[in-house]
């Protein structure tokens, strides 16, 4: 689709689109208005709406639309909407996020003829009537800067590197409000951080951490986030099964999900200041590589029993959050998102993202960030019997911890990294099942979903 535009021209229009509730005998028969279905007379493309009670469905039907359109032999398409300002504004992000296709790797690209969707939009907020130019650019952008995470997600890991992230990440945020800094293997050392290079250990890719600054003249809370960003995870030397090698191109997601959010960031602003770290690292097997039975030093001093060179995902979280502290002291809320655990998949599926912290309420607020944006977060909640499961006879942390809960344990380690200040200011997601899948589901395709991008828009934009 090449772009989404305002008009009430509809001379130009190939076929119409008309979003309808109602049956009606000029309507072909057996048409029934449900969701999502589509009715053809003559030029007019009739999209049933009937059952749609949510953003979601919105968002949803939007996605549906497109794909429908795409399979069609038209170039522009009218629509025409009257409909609460962010039903609206859900059902314009679906149009754009169901044109994403990743095709970066065939050599023969399939081309949809559909160039434009024209839309009449005739919507009030509370009354007022709305800018639908803004409406249009921010669902737009939000819907682009999800696409850039599914992108990077799915880019495999010859192509996404920490030297190639990092030019990405400097092309994207040149000449913008975004400040990009970029700390390699000297700093890391310089720093103390003996984890994410010991996870680093046997890339030929050089281990770094990119920070990205937003930073308003006037705000009220400060949000800093780090990224896991595994641009490939073997398992080392606790290998992993061969099934599971072919998609760990993902596992750098987290990282990817707020270079995501930074890109809606650098051109719409936001209400707070953010800070994110991406800490870029890639587990592999030589010689030189860390083991089971390893100690490791924190950059904050505590000590790691590695049990399982496959935990190395909280290892790179854990010096990251304790850099992340020691550069700022006005911290609001500190977030960790990471493709963590097997557990939180097998705990919750595929479909829906974990938090993991003391704070219920912080955790509710991210929950609700996530309702607009179509996304599901369960509370994986610590009980009194596990606060001590991750403590060590050997060093003062185990990487793994005790046997089972093992989306919660990890959090519990990411924990430690959190200075007492800051504890009921943290929250850990794991977004391990609905970042990369097998199956599309929602307004999710297949491989990367960019899950957690518009949560993200929507959480920095709200104050609590």
């Amino acid at each position: 689709m090449g772009k989404l535009i305002i008009t009430r021209d509809t001379k130009k229009a190939d076929v119409k689109v008309t979003l309808t509730k109602k049956t009606s005998p000029k309507l072909p028969i057996g048409f029934k208005a449900k969701k999502g279905e589509f009715g053809i007379v003559g030029a007019n493309i009739n999209v049933g709406t009937k059952g749609i009670k949510n953003g979601e469905d919105w968002r949803e039907l939007g996605v549906k639309i497109t794909k429908y359109l795409k399979t069609l032999e038209v170039k522009t398409v009218f629509m025409q909407l009257n409909y609460d300002k962010q039903d609206c504004k859900a059902l314009l992000e679906g149009l754009h996020l169901g044109d994403y296709r990743f095709d970066k790797y065939k050599s023969q690209k399939n081309k949809s003829k559909l160039e434009e969707i024209m839309v009449d939009i005739a919507c009030k907020d509370k009354g007022v009537d709305v800018d639908l130019h803004s409406l249009i650019s921010n669902a737009r952008l939000a819907a682009e800067s999800t696409n850039i995470t599914r992108d990077w997600v799915n880019t495999t890991p010859e192509d996404a590197n920490s030297h190639t992230i990092e030019q990405a990440v400097r092309d994207m945020f040149a000449n913008t409000v975004v400040k990009v800094d970029a700390y390699g293997e000297d700093n890391l050392k310089r720093f103390g951080m003996n984890g994410h290079l010991a996870v680093n250990r046997a890339s030929r890719h050089e281990a770094k951490t990119i920070k990205l600054t937003y930073s308003p003249e006037y705000f009220k809370e400060h949000h800093v986030f780090v990224g896991k960003g595994l641009t490939y995870d073997s398992g080392g030397l606790s290998i992993k099964p061969g099934n599971y090698m072919t998609t760990m191109k993902a596992d750098k997601a987290g990282a990817m999900t707020l270079m995501g959010m930074m890109n809606y960031i650098a051109h719409n602003g936001a209400a707070s200041k953010i800070t994110c770290y991406l800490g870029i690292a890639e587990n592999m097997i030589d010689g030189s590589a860390y083991k089971p039975d390893d100690v490791l030093t924190m950059m904050n001093g505590k000590t790691v029993h590695v049990k399982n060179t496959d935990a190395e995902g909280r290892i790179v979280l854990f010096d990251n959050i304790c850099l992340a502290q020691k550069e700022n002291k006005d911290i609001s809320t500190l977030h960790t998102l990471a493709t963590l655990t097997g557990a939180a998949v097998y705990s919750f599926g595929d479909e829906v993202a974990a938090l993991v912290g003391f704070n219920d309420k912080l955790k509710s607020r991210v929950q609700k960030a996530g309702d607009k944006a179509g996304e599901i977060y369960m509370d994986a909640a610590f009980h009194k019997y596990m606060l001590d499961g991750v403590r060590d006879s050997l060093a003062d942390l185990s990487n793994t911890g005790t046997p089972n809960m093992g989306c919660q344990k990890a959090g519990l380690f990411l924990t430690n990294a959190v200075k007492k200040k800051n504890k009921n200011k943290y929250v850990h997601w794991d977004i391990a099942g609905p970042a990369f899948v097998d199956t599309a589901f929602g307004h999710n395709p297949s491989g990367g979903t960019g899950f957690g991008v518009r949560t993200l828009i929507n959480f920095v934009n709200n104050r609590k």
